[in-house]
């Protein structure tokens, strides 16, 4: 299917071991979805051991919001980074991406917590992401109680999580008065066209497909008017002058690829500073592949090492 493809050796591996994954029969499509990118979690290796991991459920207007916070130590007042994940709206959870999330904790040296926002299609654009706010606020308002500096918060998210990320980012600036330090970005979804020369060059995959893509837009933005919406495709705002220094880390072999180069140019042209970070010979998904392709931890030492650099006290 990819043979076009030149792909590393530990790449095939582990889309052998995706194409390996057994879900029992489930009536419903969307739970065998999620089942499926929860038999994800092993290609992240072995779980880092950390200084603290706590699950805390957070009250909003809109129901009761878990997060989980990771804690690299004891240290009364740390910077923080505040995490959404992957899974196209649809999937993926707070243990889908708890492995690399310790590690991000142990590198980074940051208090990580990670949202589990409501997913579509139960609850479509916008309930995610106004969680997503929620906690920021949250945080901020708790500061003192979760130990951190409110001067020294970073957003940061993968695939659709990442396209949280960079909203958050602008609503923080433009309507909530927080300070965020910097962006991270992991392949990001910015645009719902998709149309974009990877999307036709990836179509088929691998990893991510066309027809996926369109079920996930089809379910996150049942609306029509809001599928255009920049709160729920980043590349249609214009009103990004101002926002925090960003790192968005690519995959060469992504049908996301290109939205997220053009959202690192737009960004540019707005005078965002942008660190753009293209991981040759990487599918989507390598973020939480470390156990079996390396680059996978080399992504999140790079998002640590950029987070620590734009957090460090001036």
């Amino acid at each position: 299917m990819h043979n076009h493809l030149i792909l590393p050796t530990e790449v095939t591996t582990a889309l052998e071991f995706i194409q390996s994954i057994q879900i029992p029969d489930v009536e419903n499509e969307i739970l065998a979805g999620r089942k499926f990118y929860e038999a994800f979690i092993p290609m992240a290796g072995e779980a880092d051991q950390i200084f603290a991991v706590e699950d805390v459920t957070v009250p909003s207007p809109d129901g009761d919001i878990n997060i989980r916070v990771y804690r690299p130590s004891d240290e009364p007042l740390l910077p923080a980074v505040l995490y959404f994940h992957g899974g196209w709206f649809n999937a993926g959870s707070l243990e889908t991406h708890d492995r690399p999330l310790r590690t991000l904790t142990r590198l980074s040296q940051c208090i990580v917590i990670a949202v589990d926002y409501r997913l579509a299609p139960e609850y479509p654009f916008p309930h995610g992401l106004n969680d997503c706010c929620h906690i920021l606020k949250w945080m901020t308002e708790q500061s003192n109680m979760l130990g951190i500096d409110t001067h020294r918060i970073s957003v940061m998210g993968d695939s659709a999580g990442g396209a949280v990320a960079t909203v958050v980012a602008r609503r923080a600036v433009r309507e909530m008065n927080i300070s965020i330090r910097c962006q991270v970005l992991i392949y990001p979804v910015t645009d719902s066209s998709l149309s974009t020369v990877s999307w036709k060059q990836f179509a088929e995959g691998p990893n991510l497909t066309l027809e996926g893509a369109l079920i996930a837009w089809n379910q996150y933005t049942p609306d029509a008017t809001s599928r255009n919406h920049p709160d729920a495709a980043p590349l249609l705002a214009d009103d990004i002058a101002g926002l925090p220094p960003a790192l968005i880390i690519i995959a060469e072999y992504d049908p996301l690829r290109d939205e997220a180069i053009q959202y690192a140019r737009k960004l540019k042209e707005a005078g965002v500073e942008v660190k753009l970070s293209e991981y040759k010979g990487m599918v989507h998904g390598f973020f939480q592949m470390g156990g079996i392709i390396p680059q996978g931890i080399d992504a999140i030492n790079e998002a640590a090492l950029y987070i620590k650099k734009n957090i460090s006290l001036l």
